[in-house]
């Protein structure tokens, strides 16, 4: 199964739900020594709670509990979501001691480790992504722009995003033509394993779509 389908599949799913699992990452971090992390990550922390940015949205961890909470509407709520809290988990988790970054973008498929090589026609986040904007590419533009998303010069509707400070992503979509359709892709560093395990790249990419597809359904021009 690949990391994407992993994802497409917890899309929507409360870690809560996944009871097994969501005591278990808990119970990891319960009585968590922030330290190790905070230096490497440039994270700030008080004698309650790490703080962490996940695309330029504030979350933290509860120290005492290892609690996953995020800030919604001015308020700090632990019901999150399965892909978002193990995006969170993984960075503290898997961090390397000297973690580097090589300037090398590729597919997360080609990292190692991935359970898939190459890019398949039936996966399920990019297909139904690049279907989505399709002869919609200056939309596109316009909700990456709205999330922060930094132009870039390949394709008809390329970006840039913050997941975590020390991780970014770049979309890259090429609108359908006469000759192929819509393909949307999105690459990661070469070395992001050094932060994260490759199965959460999944849950990032995952997420990002989520962010952009959210802000597509509550565009006025959507709407008519």
């Amino acid at each position: 199964m690949s990391v994407n389908y992993h994802a497409y599949q917890c899309r929507g799913v409360l870690l809560k739900d996944y009871e097994a699992l969501c005591e278990q990452w808990r119970e990891l971090f319960t009585d968590y020594q922030p330290q190790r992390a905070a230096s490497i990550l440039k994270l700030k922390t008080d004698s309650c709670y790490l703080y962490l940015s996940y695309f330029r949205r504030p979350y933290r961890l509860r120290l005492a509990d290892g609690v996953l909470e995020k800030k919604e509407n001015q308020v700090w709520t632990d019901l999150v979501y399965f892909n978002e809290a193990m995006a969170c988990y993984h960075l503290l988790y898997y961090v390397k001691e000297m973690p580097r970054i090589s300037g090398k973008w590729v597919p997360n498929t080609a990292l190692d480790g991935a359970a898939s090589r190459a890019a398949s026609p039936q996966d399920p986040l990019f297909g139904p992504f690049a279907c989505r904007f399709s002869g919609r590419s200056r939309t596109l533009s316009r909700m990456c722009e709205n999330l922060g998303g930094i132009r870039l010069s390949q394709g008809d509707a390329s970006y840039e995003f913050e997941a975590f400070p020390q991780i970014h992503l770049q979309l890259i979509f090429y609108d359908a033509d006469e000759d192929f359709p819509a393909q949307a892709s999105v690459l990661t560093d070469s070395h992001v394993t050094d932060f994260i395990h490759f199965e959460t790249t999944g849950c990032l990419i995952s997420d990002l779509f989520e962010q952009i597809e959210a802000s597509d359904q509550k565009d006025p021009a959507h709407q008519r």
